[in-house]
């Protein structure tokens, strides 16, 4: 059985509109999704629906062949949107899967200010009736079973840091409460006797051939570890579902946040921060050893800071330098090569 990951999203090959004979806008909750139906060709116009948010609900309304050639449209909503997801791609029918914000512009720009699931639904598929989307491709079997490992395995390691940073400060203190103090050591010995079997399960070589192909070739690249490979492999689906490394960045918040309007105003808010924040921090704690070691990287970090740039500023640009060295790597299938930046430069 195949599950989905909440994290993919907005990486599809472009289809026109009239590739589809109908749009079907989902507006996901936890208990139910309500669905809109536009047919452009007819007259009737829009069809809404309520459907309980289960798999045998999902396959019984949307079994039939007039759905042949549809596309489905749904929100990014988590672990909410997960079973239509998963229903829908085993029926092999096409679907986009949007971000909040993409949708969120586009009712703005529908001119809709009072929003309810009818409204949401009827916006999506609109949007995907407007716009020239992508297909959504599932991940495999394994590739989200280890992606669900690591993200329990992070969360644990939070709150086993959580844990000891408390009974730190009950150490502190000229009274302590033994209570106190023995509930969170009991608590932090049961964290760390869960935390151990998934850092090895974690750890074990991928049931996928192909996945530990792309990550030898991602741990080629100087400064990327196989912690930090594994983490953006995961959330990107292999890097599979990108035409180019920007659109890479821009999924992982790595893309500069801009305002510029007229001769006045000039706002700079740092990156996107879109995405995983886990990822972003495994990939920032790499530039450490990329300024040093990546000669590419470290060229590019040392002008920075000649021309004046903050040590963070230089730090996010290394950060998308080693996500351009790592999409390369993956798709040329070309193990890296850290002389390149030099060859390169003296033609």
């Amino acid at each position: 059985m195949m599950m989905f990951s909440q994290q993919h999203f907005s990486h599809f090959n472009p289809l026109f509109m009239n590739a589809f004979t109908q749009f079907c806008g989902i507006d996901v909750s936890k208990d139910t999704l309500d669905f809109c139906l536009s047919r452009p060709q007819s007259s009737s116009g829009f069809e809404y629906r309520q459907i309980p948010n289960e798999l045998a609900s999902i396959e019984k309304a949307f079994c039939d062949g007039s759905f042949d050639n549809t596309l489905f449209i749904l929100e990014h909503t988590g672990n909410y949107s997960s079973k239509a997801l998963y229903q829908l791609s085993v029926m092999r029918h096409n679907v986009s899967v949007v971000s909040p914000l993409q949708s969120k512009d586009f009712m703005s720009a529908q001119g809709i200010t009072n929003k309810n699931d009818k409204q949401a639904a009827r916006s999506l598929a609109v949007m995907g009736q407007a716009m020239k989307l992508r297909l959504y491709k599932a991940p495999s079997d394994d590739m989200m079973q280890r992606k669900q490992k690591l993200s329990v395995l992070r969360a644990l390691e939070k709150q086993q840091r959580m844990l000891k940073n408390q009974l730190h400060a009950l150490e502190q203190l000229p009274f302590k409460s033994e209570e106190s103090q023995a509930a969170l050591t009991a608590v932090l010995n049961e964290v760390e006797v869960q935390l151990k079997p998934l850092r090895e399960s974690v750890s074990e070589v991928s049931k996928s051939p192909g996945f530990e192909a792309i990550k030898s070739l991602a741990t080629s690249v100087v400064g990327i570890g196989d912690k930090t490979a594994e983490a953006v492999l995961l959330v990107t689906n292999g890097l599979e579902d990108f035409d180019n490394y920007d659109q890479v960045s821009k999924f992982l918040g790595l893309t500069p946040l801009s305002h510029r309007s007229g001769t006045s105003v000039r706002k700079k808010g740092g990156i996107t921060k879109y995405g995983s924040g886990d990822v972003r921090g495994l990939l920032y704690m790499c530039t450490n050893s990329a300024i040093r070691y990546n000669l590419a990287c470290k060229d590019l970090y040392q002008r920075l800071r000649k021309g004046g740039k903050p040590h963070k500023v230089a730090a996010v640009a290394v950060m998308h330098k080693l996500i351009k060295q790592m999409f390369a790597c993956v798709k040329a299938k070309t193990m890296f090569d850290n002389k390149y930046h030099l060859s390169k430069s003296k033609k």
